[in-house]
């Protein structure tokens, strides 16, 4: 099966970036792939698992906690993670790791393509 990295650089309330990250690598996994993820830039503001809005019946945390549980991997940038002030991801939902542009470096070495968003 194919790998498929993914570059996620917005947050969850500009842009629906995060949603279409989230439809591509859940059709990947769900077809078999390999999925690798990184947060970049405000991508880092998905994951957050004490977000809530009053009219959304699902978070992007909810769905970013349903790729980890089928097997993606997602990291944050470290760097842009403590610059927003969320203290080394704390307060992120399990299974989303800190890390830093090497790894994002590792993930483009492995996959057969990336999709920037």
């Amino acid at each position: 099966m194919a790998k498929l990295g993914i570059l996620l650089t917005l947050g969850p309330y500009q842009f629906e970036n995060w949603e279409t990250a989230y439809n591509i690598a859940n059709a990947a996994l769900d077809k078999g792939h390999e999925v690798q993820m990184f947060l970049y830039l405000d991508g880092v503001y998905n994951p957050i698992k004490y977000h809530t809005f009053p009219d959304w019946p699902e978070m992007p945390k909810d769905k970013f906690a349903e790729l980890v549980k089928k097997g993606a991997k997602i990291i944050a940038c470290g760097v842009c993670v403590n610059a927003r002030g969320l203290e080394k991801g704390k307060d992120y939902i399990d299974g989303i790791t800190v890390g830093g542009l090497p790894d994002f470096a590792q993930i483009v070495s492995e996959v057969d393509s990336v999709v920037k968003l």
